[in-house]
């Protein structure tokens, strides 16, 4: 998956075809939406592990309650303690963070969370496709594209988590079933 913004998504077919979504006006965003997932979950497991390990599970059930400022710090101090940390978590802490901020009110945690992470998977290669030869023509459209984009992958999980009424399930049971609906057209 990757570690910082500044690595590159892999030379892979799945990757190729998330490309080809920066390129072509012609492709919608939702299209795009379901590249960015479908990329990294064919490439590998690291993603689904990271997403099912326990420093996730807590944030996201954190998130899902009322917190104070403090009581967020020290759950992300906690979460710290058990030595877990990884890519996926350390976006699960920034997603508890911004929740417990009031940070996009009319979405759930998991919705936050895959925000956060389609943004960072995006990010990864979009500034490469930024010119007269693109799709989006200046670092504003850039931004825009992104989020659209961001955005699309939220109101998916937002739509996955009510029609499969995940807020009964635990996050295990729940996030492959979102994982599976951000993969779908």
């Amino acid at each position: 998956m990757g570690t910082s913004i500044s690595q590159r998504s892999p030379d892979t077919a799945g990757w190729k075809t998330v490309s080809a979504c920066y390129v072509h006006e012609n492709i919608p965003i939702e299209r795009a939406a379901t590249e960015v997932w479908r990329a990294p979950l064919k490439q590998d497991t690291s993603l689904f592990d990271q997403l099912g390990s326990k420093p996730v599970m807590e944030c996201i059930q954190a998130a899902a309650r009322p917190m104070t400022r403090e009581a967020t710090l020290q759950k992300v101090q906690q979460v710290d303690s058990l030595k877990q940390n990884t890519v996926v978590g350390e976006f699960a802490k920034r997603a508890m963070l911004v929740k417990a901020l009031g940070g996009y009110a009319g979405e759930t945690p998991a919705s936050v969370l895959f925000r956060q992470l389609t943004d960072y998977l995006v990010s990864r290669d979009i500034a490469g496709y930024v010119g007269r030869n693109y799709r989006c023509k200046t670092v504003a459209e850039v931004r825009a594209m992104k989020d659209q984009i961001a955005g699309v992958a939220a109101k998916k999980v937002q739509a996955a988590e009510a029609q499969q009424k995940l807020a009964s399930k635990t996050w295990l049971e729940a996030y492959p079933l979102i994982l599976k609906r951000l993969q779908q057209p």
